[in-house]
């Protein structure tokens, strides 16, 4: 029963569409969305709020915040560029959210659009006027800084031009880090994969089982961590002597460096992308989920997982006592027990 709730869980932080309906895109969607011959990247703008918040720290936070929107706009549409390769020779323009609405008064449908956004749990209301007395998910405008009464992770937004922001067709999970290249090319590389995947008419019930045996892709390839993503405890020396085949240490400009050059002659990469999912708890609505993976960096074929089965159990069990839910799930820094579970998932 763990097992499967682990492997679940994964797919749906590696995988999913985290909606309240549906893990995968609709075959109706996703014949729609190969149609498309247009795609257009949502350009940032910074927050007068958030400004205004981090003017009042410091004008240094205030200025880190305006260069990560800049890097961000620099970095999306060339991710986009190299990374999905869904629409063939689609063309990728970047709009501001004003031009981008000046198009769908157009009527033009060739497009699909892709935004930056986080995602949150609504919690659910008791009232005979509301729409919903469980938590809902949603996304909204790209957070700044983790705020523990509203959790939220970065994420990215498909919709198509004729639909609201509000109403995507697939949402895909990055890291918990405000969006870097690195997070922007990995989410689209295992968005890809799903894409990929289901046009070639495979379920997601297939995609989970065949997850289960992907980690016999991992023999032989370099393990490829970064030295900005492991835990402080870390220790290089005892990972090699867990991990059956070599290791590679990098931080995080070689890293980058390597996916720019999309060059992974024979490598795999471990990540820890993140999520929110709704609780029992109506005070504790939602909780962040950490899983520690292991990825094909040159087609985003999701490979292993670390276990955090128990942890989830606990969590959800922890949810239905009131004011006992937990907030934060799983591992946020890749540990020297993850690199365990990655070389047992070899032998399984």
């Amino acid at each position: 029963m763990k097992g499967n709730l682990s492997a679940l869980l994964s797919l749906s932080l590696l995988l999913s569409v985290i909606t309240t309906s549906a893990q995968f895109v609709k075959m109706k969607d996703l014949e729609k969305m190969r149609k498309r011959t247009k795609i257009i990247v949502v350009k940032e703008k910074p927050d007068k709020k958030i400004l205004k918040q981090l003017a009042r720290k410091s004008s240094a936070e205030a200025d880190a915040y305006r260069q990560a929107i800049k890097q961000l706009n620099q970095d999306f549409p060339e991710a986009v560029r190299q990374f999905w390769t869904v629409n063939g020779d689609a063309t990728i323009e970047q709009r501001t959210e004003k031009e981008l609405a000046r198009i769908r008064k157009r009527n033009d449908r060739n497009y699909i659009v892709m935004d930056c956004q986080s995602l949150h749990v609504k919690p659910g209301v008791r009232s005979r006027y509301a729409r919903s007395r469980y938590a809902q998910t949603y996304t909204a405008s790209l957070a700044w800084e983790s705020d523990t009464n509203n959790l939220s992770v970065p994420v990215i937004n498909m919709s198509f031009i004729e639909s609201d922001l509000a109403y995507p067709f697939y949402i895909q999970n990055m890291s918990e880090r405000f969006p870097a290249f690195m997070d922007l090319a990995v989410g689209l590389r295992l968005a890809t994969y799903v894409f990929s995947e289901q046009i070639d008419g495979k379920s997601s019930t297939i995609l989970q089982n065949e997850m289960k045996h992907n980690a016999i892709f991992m023999k032989g390839k370099t393990l490829i961590l970064c030295s900005d993503w492991l835990d402080e405890a870390f220790s290089l020396n005892k990972a090699k002597s867990d991990y059956p085949f070599p290791i590679r240490l990098v931080n995080g400009d070689e890293l980058e460096g390597l996916f720019r050059k999309d060059s992974f002659d024979s490598t795999v990469l471990a990540y820890v992308p993140a999520g929110v999912f709704s609780t029992f708890d109506r005070k504790t609505p939602s909780m962040e989920v950490h899983v520690p993976v292991v990825v094909d960096p040159d087609n985003g074929m999701p490979l292993c997982h670390s276990d955090i089965s128990d942890e989830m159990f606990q969590a959800w069990g922890y949810s239905l006592i009131p004011n006992m839910g937990k907030k934060i799930v799983g591992f946020k820094k890749i540990r020297n027990e993850d690199i365990v579970n990655f070389a047992k998932s070899m032998k399984e």
